[in-house]
Parts: C-alpha cells; structure tokens; sequence
C-alpha cells in the first residue's frame, strides 16, 4: 500500500510504500459478523474504509454511496463533483510513483483521492479534513493516539522518515508523536505516492 498526503505535505511525500498489515487473529470470518456501516448522514461527513469510502449526500437524504477502489476514474470524480455542488476538483499527477503513473484529485479540504490507469484506487485523509471523515470506528484527522489504541488494540506504531506512522489493518497514517496524547495528521488507504 502506498499513501499521499495533504497538499503541503503531499509534495513533500510522493513515492513511496507502507507494508501491508497482516489482518487481526480475531478479525470477523464474514460480513455478517461485523458491525453494520453507518452511512454518514450529513455534508462534511465520509465513512473512511480500507477499500474506500462513502461520503453523505448533501443535506442527509437518503444513504450514502460507497465508493470502492477499482471504481472508474470518470465516474468518482463526477460523483464527487455533483455533491460538492458541481465544483471542479484540483487535478494533479505524478509519474514517479512506484506503483506507476498516478493521477489525484481533491476539492481543497484536506482530503484527496488517487487514480490508477483510470481507476479509483487510494484516499487520504490529512490536516484540515472535516472531523466527520472518520473510519467505522470513529478515527478521524486530530484523533489522539489513546484513540488509536483503544478502537484498534492491534495498531502498530513505528519511527521512520516521515516520523510517527501507523498501522491499523489496512488503514494507515501520520502521527505528531508517540505519547498517547500525539494526533492523527494523516489517514490514507489504497494505493498513494509518499517520498520517504
């Protein structure tokens, strides 16, 4: 897996790789075992998942829909277009990543998507993304790291060149420190450029 971050931070981390965590021993056998998605229900909120995400439909109206990596670079973008109330999306790219020519998009709020041969592939999550992007267990940018480690007992942190990152299942990030009152800075899932 491979990450980007926000836009200051994304150009100084384009290119690299993050190790896949191996899935928890007492992780659900099935669906039907894990706990039901709450779609989000208003605007600035998304459900942050490691194989995408669902943002909420303006003014809350109906559920939302999920996005899933693999999805047509045209129609994610077009979708996301029209809930942002037809506002285009900044477009960037960058030839150098390892896992290939990558192409992004974000609306100027901290949060961006990635696209791989015209597929959806990566999200990331960074400072000043709304608090109402959050995982399923309620992880958002500004989550201290006692958050962390009480929705995710398996979350492993490591030091290197970006400073604090960490894992949780296939969800990963940037953190300000290693005390538990350190924050989230950066989420990201899927396939991202990241210059370590």
């Amino acid at each position: 897996m491979k990450h980007v971050l926000p836009l200051s931070a994304f150009a100084l981390l384009v290119a690299a790789c993050s190790p896949e965590a191996p899935p928890p021993a007492d992780a659900p056998a099935s669906d039907a075992a894990a706990p039901a998605r709450p779609a989000p229900t208003q605007p600035g909120e998304a459900l942050l998942e490691a194989d995408g995400f669902m943002p909420a439909n303006p003014g809350g109206h109906g559920t939302g829909r999920k996005l899933s990596f693999g999805e047509p670079e045209t129609d994610v973008v077009a979708f996301i277009t029209r809930l942002r109330g037809d506002q285009p999306p900044r477009r960037a790219a960058n030839a150098e990543c390892p896992a290939g020519p990558l192409a992004f998009a974000d609306w100027g709020d901290g949060f961006q998507l990635a696209f791989s041969e015209g597929k959806f592939a990566g999200w990331t999550a960074a400072e000043g993304a709304p608090h109402g992007f959050a995982t399923l267990s309620g992880i958002h940018i500004g989550s201290t790291l006692a958050d962390l480690r009480a929705a995710h007992p398996d979350v492993v942190v490591r030091e290197d060149s970006l400073g604090p990152e960490f894992s949780a299942g296939e969800i990963y990030g940037t953190l300000s420190g290693t005390g538990d009152d350190a924050v989230v800075t950066t989420m990201w899932a899927g396939v991202n450029c990241v210059f370590r």
